[in-house]
């Protein structure tokens, strides 16, 4: 999101906070959601790395975010104007919700569609509490409420065929869309997984992380669920190292497996 890291990382270095966090969020809306998941590539990339140890910027980044919300410096934007123009944003994951805030503060009417039931997209059914506590979530949909941006909730937009999603939603055709706005944003997510065609996968047993992850969210928050996949005393075998799969080797760990095994194709 091209943040102006050296700049930020000197106005906290001179306890300037509130214009540290003006740099940070020039670029990046919401960085409470990054200071907490994101996995820092720009720490990798910072040349202090090439003779000793790089710059802390994912937790200056966060510090920055949280002072500022504790300070109240974070505040609703509505914009001075309107412009009459009307916009459909299709996902309500961090995609369509940044992208929702910056339409909405140029003075757009903007409607975000989530086929879900709550709101948030991979932030609220792919993400274990553990990692991003969902409140910060709601905290960001109540300022872009106050922002002027309306959001629709269990609507898919689609094919009634191609409909997949959590809880009970409406199908709605696109065409309509097309019909009611001036233009729309498909923020829909990448949300078909790369399977492993390899003998064996056709037991009973193996699961998609987005089959397992989701469900703890939704127990999480209250929902009864029939049959939630749990790993409580059972034998796990995650096959990934990257972020879903440290997700899978905590919620694991947080159902009480027997015993968890990760394996990584990287060294």
């Amino acid at each position: 999101v091209n943040n102006l890291i050296p700049d930020f990382n000197d106005l906290v270095y001179r306890a300037d906070w509130k214009r540290a966090l003006e740099s940070l969020l020039s670029t990046n809306n919401f960085p409470e959601f990054t200071g907490r998941i994101c996995p820092a590539p720009c720490e990798a990339a910072c040349t202090l790395n090439i003779s000793g140890e790089a710059v802390g910027i994912k937790s200056i980044e966060h510090k920055i975010t949280d002072k500022g919300w504790e300070e109240g410096w974070v505040r609703p934007q509505p914009p001075a104007r309107l412009t009459g123009k009307r916009i459909a944003v299709v996902g309500s994951g961090p995609a369509g919700l940044a992208c929702a805030q910056q339409l909405a503060r140029a003075g757009h009417g903007v409607t975000v569609f989530e086929k879900n039931d709550r709101l948030g997209g991979l932030l609220r059914y792919g993400i274990p509490d553990f990692k991003l506590d969902k409140a910060l979530i709601d905290r960001r949909i109540v300022q872009m409420r106050a922002e002027g941006v309306a959001f629709r909730t269990g609507v898919y937009v689609g094919n009634a065929t191609d409909a997949c999603g959590i809880g009970q939603f409406t199908v709605m055709n696109p065409a309509q869309l097309h019909d009611d706005f001036d233009a729309i944003v498909v923020a829909g997510g990448a949300e078909t997984p790369r399977d492993l065609p390899v003998p064996g996968r056709e037991l009973a047993g193996v699961h998609y992380a987005m089959d397992f992850l989701p469900q703890q969210n939704r127990a999480n928050a209250g929902d009864a669920l029939e049959q939630q996949l749990l790993a409580t005393g059972k034998h796990v075998v995650v096959i990934g190292g990257g972020d879903t799969g440290s997700d899978c080797v905590g919620t694991s760990n947080r159902h009480g497996a027997a015993s968890v095994t990760q394996f990584e194709l990287l060294p």
